[in-house]
C-alpha cells in the first residue's frame, strides 16, 4: 500500500495520524462531557453541537471551490492553524457558553477536508486515480488518522481520570502545533488538467452527484442520531467511568483502521452497505448490552461511521470530472456536517424524554436499514457500479461529470 503513495502522501498521512494524537485527548470523546463539566445540559449539550457543526457547514464548498482554482495545498495548510487556535481557545474557557465559540474555531477547521482528498488524489501516480486505486489512497490517508486516535481516545481518558479534561486540551494544542509543523513540509504540486469546458455550475446540473449527496445525508443524519450523544448515555445510562469510555472510543478507531482495509478491497457495489450494515449491528449491541466487555466488542463496529465517510467521497469522485473535484468534496463535506447539526440538535432532545436516554439509538435503528436498502437502487447512477441489465444507470451515462 505505501509503495503507491507520494513523499507528500506520507507526509500526510503522519501529519494527520499526529493530528489525531492531540484530538482523541478530548474532541473526539470528551468535549460532551467537558460541556456538561462547564455546567450544560444534554439537550444544551445538543445545542452546542449543532451551533458548531452548523458554522463548520458553511465552509467547506466555497473552500472545496477556492483549492481548484488555487490548488487545495494552500487551503490545507491555512485549515491546520486554525485548528491549533480553535483548542486555546477551548482550553481557556470557563463556561459552556463561553466554550462554543472555541468548539466553533476548532470544528471549521475541518474545512480543510475537500482539499484533503483533492491533495491525496493529485499526489497519486498518474492514471492511478481511474484504475480503481481511488479508494486504497484515499483508505490508506484518512486511515493514518485513525490509527492515532486507537491510543489517544484511551490515553484522554487516563489524563481526564486523573488531572480533568482540560489539561487534556492543553497538551493537545502542542501535539497539534506539532502535525503543523510536518504538514509544513508538503509541498504543492502543479496538476496540468486535460482541457476542458467544464464550470463549476456545470455541478449542479450533474443528477448522479445530486443524488448520491442526498442519500449521504440522509445517511449521516441517521448514523449521527445514534453516534452524538454515545459518551453522555455510556456514563448515564451505563454507568462507565471517562477512562473506559476513552478506552471504547480507542476500539472505535481501531475497527475504522481494520474496517478501512477491508472495505477498500470489497467490491464498492457492496462496500457501502456492508459498512452500514456493521455500523447498524454495533449500535443495536451499545443499546442491548449494559456489560463493559461486551460494549468493547461492539464499539469496534463503530469504526465503520468513518468509512462510510470516505466511500461518499471515493463514489462521488466518480461522478465529477478532476476539475470540480475539490467543490465536489467540499458539497459531501457540507453534506456531512448539516447532517451531523440536525442529528445533534435532534439526539440532544430525544435523549432527555426517556429514562433510559436511549431514543437516539432506537431512532438511528429504525433508519439505518431502510436506508441500506435504497443504496441497491442509489448505486445505479455510478458508471463504475453498474452492471449491464441495469438500464437506468447505463441510460443515464451522459450525466457523468455533468456533461
Amino acid at each position: 500500500m505505501l509503495g503507491m503513495l507520494s513523499r507528500n502522501n506520507r507526509l500526510l498521512m503522519l501529519a494527520l495520524f499526529v493530528w489525531a494524537l492531540g484530538e482523541g485527548l478530548w474532541y473526539i470523546n470528551f468535549r460532551q462531557l467537558y460541556l456538561v463539566q462547564l455546567g450544560a445540559t444534554e439537550a444544551q449539550v445538543g445545542l452546542a453541537l449543532a451551533i458548531e457543526l452548523a458554522v463548520r457547514a458553511l465552509l467547506p464548498i466555497p473552500a472545496g471551490y477556492l483549492a481548484d482554482r488555487i490548488g487545495p495545498h494552500r487551503v490545507m495548510v491555512a485549515s491546520w492553524f486554525l485548528g491549533v487556535l480553535g483548542t486555546v481557545m477551548c482550553a481557556l474557557a470557563t463556561t459552556w457558553q463561553g466554550f462554543i465559540p472555541g468548539l466553533v474555531v476548532y470544528g471549521i477547521s475541518a474545512f480543510a477536508m475537500p482539499s484533503l482528498s483533492a491533495y491525496a488524489i493529485q499526489n497519486m501516480p498518474p492514471g492511478s486515480a481511474r484504475a480503481g486505486q481511488t479508494d486504497r489512497v484515499l483508505a490508506a490517508v484518512f486511515a493514518a488518522y485513525t490509527a492515532g486516535l486507537i491510543v489517544s481516545p484511551a490515553l484522554g481518558g487516563l489524563v481526564a481520570e486523573s488531572w480533568g479534561i482540560r489539561t487534556g486540551l492543553w497538551i493537545s494544542t502542542g501535539v497539534f502545533a506539532l502535525s503543523t509543523a510536518i504538514v509544513l513540509l508538503t509541498t504543492e504540486v502543479e496538476v496540468t488538467a486535460p482541457p476542458t469546458s467544464e464550470r463549476p455550475a456545470d455541478l449542479l446540473r450533474n443528477r448522479r452527484f445530486q443524488r448520491l449527496s442526498l442519500y449521504y445525508a440522509l445517511i449521516f443524519v441517521a448514523m449521527f442520531t445514534g453516534y452524538q450523544l454515545l459518551p453522555n448515555f455510556l456514563q448515564e445510562a451505563r454507568g462507565l467511568t471517562l477512562g473506559y469510555i476513552g478506552l471504547l472510543f480507542s476500539i472505535d478507531a481501531l475497527g475504522t483502521v481494520v474496517l478501512n482495509t477491508v472495505a477498500s478491497r470489497l467490491n464498492p457495489r457492496w462496500s457501502l452497505a456492508a459498512a452500514l450494515g456493521v455500523y447498524t449491528l454495533a449500535l443495536l449491541g451499545i443499546w442491548l448490552f449494559a456489560q463493559p466487555a461486551l460494549l468493547a466488542v461492539t464499539f469496534f463496529g463503530v469504526g465503520a461511521l468513518a468509512v462510510v465517510r470516505t466511500l461518499a467521497l471515493a463514489r462521488a469522485a466518480d461522478v465529477v470530472s478532476a476539475r470540480n473535484q475539490g467543490l465536489a468534496f467540499g458539497i459531501v463535506e457540507t453534506a456531512y456536517a448539516v447532517a451531523a447539526a440536525i442529528a445533534a440538535a435532534a439526539a440532544g432532545q430525544l435523549y432527555e424524554l426517556t429514562p433510559a436516554h436511549d431514543l437516539p439509538l432506537v431512532v438511528a435503528l429504525v433508519a439505518l436499514p431502510v436506508l441500506i436498502g435504497l443504496w441497491f437502487v442509489v448505486r445505479r447512477q455510478i458508471p463504475a457500479l453498474a452492471l449491464p441489465d441495469e438500464p437506468h444507470a447505463l441510460a443515464a451515462a451522459p450525466e457523468q461529470a455533468g456533461r
